[in-house]
C-alpha cells in the first residue's frame, strides 16, 4: 500500500452528507436524523470548496449549551425543543463548524492514515488541488485494501513455497 494514493481509494460523497456553510443549523440537525449512520458532514461554500466539517458531537454540544444542560438531571421540555429549532434556523453552520482537516488526491495512503489517526477521523475529505470537495477516505476502504494486499502477499508466498 505504500505506492497508493488517495484517488485510488476515494469514494464520492452523497450530497446528503454535504452542507453549505451559510446554511441554518436546522439543515446539520435534519441531515443528521435523516441519516442515522452518519456522523460528519462535510461544509462547503458556494463554491464546492471544503470549508470544514460538522461532528455530530459538536451538534450535540451546541444544543446542550442553548438548552444549558448542566446536568443528567436536567428535563428537556417540548418548549426546550422549539427553541432550540428556532435558534437552529437563525444560526449558520460556519459557527459550528471545525478546522478543515483533509487530504489531496494525490497524497499517499500512508500520509492520510497518520493524518486520520493523528486527529482520531474514521473519514477524511479529499480535495483537489483548488480546495474543492471531490470525495471522501473512509477506514473501512483503507482496511478493506490491506486486508486484499494481505491475501494477495499470502497467495504470493504460498505458490513461491510449492
Amino acid at each position: 500500500m505504500e505506492n497508493v494514493i488517495v484517488s485510488e481509494l476515494c469514494e464520492k460523497i452523497s450530497e446528503k452528507r454535504m452542507v453549505r456553510d451559510d446554511m441554518g443549523i436546522e439543515y446539520a440537525i435534519k441531515a443528521f436524523a435523516s441519516h442515522t449512520h452518519t456522523h460528519v458532514l462535510f461544509v462547503v461554500n458556494k463554491d464546492g470548496v471544503l470549508t470544514g466539517i460538522v461532528k455530530l458531537k459538536q451538534l450535540l454540544e451546541w444544543v446542550k449549551v442553548k438548552l444549558n444542560i448542566v446536568s443528567e438531571k436536567h428535563i428537556v421540555t417540548r418548549s426546550d425543543a422549539f427553541e432550540v429549532l428556532r435558534l437552529s434556523q437563525s444560526c449558520t453552520i460556519k459557527e459550528i463548524t471545525s478546522e478543515i482537516i483533509s487530504v489531496k488526491q494525490g497524497d499517499t495512503i500512508a500520509h492520510a492514515v497518520n493524518l486520520m489517526a493523528e486527529k482520531e477521523m474514521v473519514e477524511i475529505p479529499v480535495v483537489d488541488d483548488a480546495g474543492k470537495l471531490v470525495g471522501e477516505l473512509r477506514i473501512s476502504d483503507l482496511l478493506s485494501k490491506l486486508m486484499v494486499d494481505i491475501e494477495t502477499a499470502e497467495s504470493d508466498n504460498t505458490c513461491t513455497t510449492n
